[in-house]
């Protein structure tokens, strides 16, 4: 299991609040259940969206905050209010751990978080993995756009940075695959070659789970291989991009 639940929606969250007792959004309360049995207190409790459990657990003030001080964090959507604020944590049931990569999973689980924050009026949304912490209406807008048009919110679950010359690593892809990428680039490739590569390669591989054996594919993009290599470390996977003799030569000849 997740050592810890991935997904935080902040809002202003009186002490006493009961978990059991959220006030869901018409959006949510048809389509929402609540396991009351499950748990008998105040802090955690399980809901069911289509059949599939989650977890929710209510942190105090002091508890978000001590989940949300990374050493580095990004922004995402404005640089939302923060003070004295709780969260409700959201995490997949014990049964769908092993699943949680697989995107009907994913997309109940961050369907949910909107819910909770449209019905708490929330004002942020941080994702612990990726050590990414976004304004709700940022998030909002994010989770629309994946559920209507399949656009998985790699900037949101991921993080990427320079490791070496031409090599860059994320960080938050563990929580799909149990692997981080180290992505090596041909030398000419600036920064927006690498962003728009990087999410596709990211998205691809949250959704298809962990990579165990060497392989490769075509690119997405024209003209391009992806080299699959393990190593000797099973969290980690080397993924080499790899340009074809045709395509290297017309960027030799567009260089010259």
């Amino acid at each position: 299991m997740y050592p810890q639940p991935p997904l935080l929606i902040i809002a202003p969250i009186a002490d006493d609040f009961d978990l059991v007792q959220l006030p869901w959004c018409d959006a949510a309360r048809e389509k929402v259940s609540v396991n009351r049995a499950k748990f008998k207190n105040l802090e955690i409790a399980e809901v069911i969206v289509d059949a599939m459990p989650h977890q929710l657990t209510r942190l105090t003030a002091d508890e978000t905050r001590e989940k949300l001080a990374f050493e580095s964090r990004e922004l995402l959507g404005g640089n939302p209010s923060l003070s004295g604020q709780s969260a409700i944590a959201v995490a997949p049931g014990d049964n769908l751990t092993s699943a949680r990569h697989l995107p009907e999973v994913h997309r109940r689980l961050l369907l949910l978080g909107k819910w909770i924050g449209e019905s708490l009026q929330a004002t942020a949304a941080a994702w612990t993995p990726s050590r990414k912490l976004a304004s709700f209406a940022w998030f909002d807008g994010a989770v629309a756009a994946y559920l209507a048009e399949d656009r998985f919110p790699s900037l949101f679950h991921t993080s990427f940075s320079e490791v070496g010359s031409g090599q860059f690593a994320t960080k938050g892809l563990s929580y799909f695959t149990g692997q981080e990428i180290r992505l090596t680039f041909p030398s000419d490739y600036d920064r927006a070659d690498v962003s728009e590569r990087i999410a596709q390669i990211i998205a691809d591989v949250a959704a298809h789970g962990r990579i165990d054996q060497p392989s490769r594919s075509e690119s997405l993009i024209l003209g391009e291989t992806l080299l699959y290599r393990p190593g000797d470390n099973p969290e980690q996977i080397d993924i080499i991009i790899r340009r074809d003799e045709q395509e290297s030569s017309r960027q030799r000849d567009k260089a010259g």
